[in-house]
């Protein structure tokens, strides 16, 4: 039997795989004004979409412990460190933001 995921580990998991669509979205979608990504936030039940220019995107993604969410979608381990009309950045913090930090490495 596998190990018993932690509720962060699980959310930090969700989050990447929507980060891993999104940024399949970026490299394909070509030349357009906004990008029709995935809410990035970790709920396995979230698929809201929200529109970004490819310069708001690549900015965000900067910063690798960064995300962006549906307003509103953020969660206690998470920093909210911008609020926009289509979506909000967040920043993990505590153990997600651990959780982020090994699986770079």
């Amino acid at each position: 039997m596998g190990a018993v995921l932690t509720r962060e580990q699980r959310r930090a998991e969700n989050e990447a795989v929507f980060r891993a669509g999104n940024e399949a979205m970026v490299r394909n979608v070509g030349d357009v004004p906004t990008l029709p990504l995935i809410c990035e936030c970790g709920s396995a039940d979230c698929f809201d979409r929200i529109h970004v220019t490819p310069e708001e995107y690549q900015a965000v993604r900067a910063h690798p412990a960064r995300f962006v969410l549906a307003t509103g979608h953020e969660d206690a381990n998470e920093a909210v460190i911008d609020e926009f009309d289509r979506y909000s950045v967040i920043e993990k913090t505590g153990e997600g933001r651990a959780i982020l930090e090994e699986q770079s490495q």
